[in-house]
């Protein structure tokens, strides 16, 4: 008598709902990362090595540009996965797991390049980049993993063009 629907019926709205939700984690990842990116490029403009900021080291810029774009490619593929919420069933499955595993793959380069760029203080409780490189590494693993959701859009895909 409390059941929502008919019998049978309840797996097609938690996947609605649970695509949803990983819209909304994305976003909140896509904030995470960007307290990641800023955060590091922050702290290598302050710290110094052999006298300068090792900001102005040319390999750790190159690191921290790919941090960036990390970053922006999360967002699109969150606003993607947002806008997609309305469409159909496949084509919202399909973009919320574009968007995760995106996502996961951009959490763990920017959460552990952090981490290391920020060396060992990256991991100590007094720094905030710590605790969210714990988030980030949480966000990953939410709702299915990356690979979990990357066999989902390959099934999806591959089930589509069949």
């Amino acid at each position: 008598e409390a059941r929502i629907g008919g019998e049978g019926e309840a797996l097609p709205l938690v996947e609605k709902v649970v695509d949803e939700a990983i819209a909304a984690t994305c976003a909140e990842a896509c904030g995470v990362l960007r307290r990641l990116q800023e955060g590091t490029v922050e702290y290598t403009k302050q710290r110094k090595q052999f006298g300068v900021p090792i900001s102005s080291f040319q390999v750790l810029q190159h690191r921290m540009v790919d941090m960036f774009i990390q970053l922006e490619q999360s967002i699109s593929m969150t606003y993607m996965a947002t806008i997609r919420l309305s469409d159909s069933d496949a084509e919202r499955a399909k973009a919320a797991s574009a968007a995760k595993v995106q996502i996961g793959k951009a959490c763990k380069f920017v959460g552990q390049n952090a981490i290391q760029l920020h060396g060992g203080m990256g991991m100590t409780d007094e720094m905030a980049i710590g605790h969210y490189f714990k988030r980030a590494t949480m966000i990953e693993g939410l709702f299915g993993s990356t690979d979990h959701h990357l066999a989902r859009y390959e099934a999806l895909s591959l089930g589509a063009a069949a």
